[in-house]
């Protein structure tokens, strides 16, 4: 995976990139020959009516684009639940012909599916807490040392 953040550097951007790299692991695409730029705008629920989207761009080209005025919780499971659609396009599962979009070989018109019942949709929802749990975990580890730490200081 070649990852490319666009946005400005911060604490925030170290977040996300640290939690695409898990996730990226944790789905196995880690090691996978795919390109994901990963983005960062104010406007996307206005544009989109999602804090996320994850996209083909091209053979082997990705791109999530994420709600920047999320709070650090809704980020870390907004990216996880986007990372889940990149493994589900790097892996073949989901893919787009022009307007057209396949799950799993079979073809399906989005507009004559409610969205809350695609099957990819489904894959995602049904991952994200669990692999955002994870990372929450790591930090309350890392908060816990942190204070001990400050305690003893």
């Amino acid at each position: 995976m070649n990852l490319c953040m666009e946005m400005r550097q911060s604490d925030r951007k170290m977040l996300i990139e640290a939690c695409v790299q898990f996730y990226a692991k944790e789905l196995k695409i880690d090691k996978s020959d795919f390109t994901l730029f990963v983005f960062s705008s104010k406007d996307i629920v206005k544009d989109e009516g999602a804090n996320g989207m994850a996209i083909p761009i091209a053979d082997k080209v990705y791109s999530v684009m994420l709600n920047s005025r999320m709070d650090s919780e809704k980020l870390i499971e907004v990216i996880a639940h986007e990372m889940v659609h990149i493994k589900q396009f790097v892996k073949g599962q989901l893919k787009r012909k022009g307007r057209q979009i396949f799950w799993m070989g079979k073809r399906y018109v989005r507009s004559r599916v409610n969205y809350y019942d695609h099957p990819w949709e489904h894959d995602a929802w049904s991952k994200e807490k669990f692999l955002a749990a994870k990372i929450f975990k790591i930090l309350s580890k890392e908060n816990e040392k942190f204070e001990r730490s400050q305690r003893k200081s």
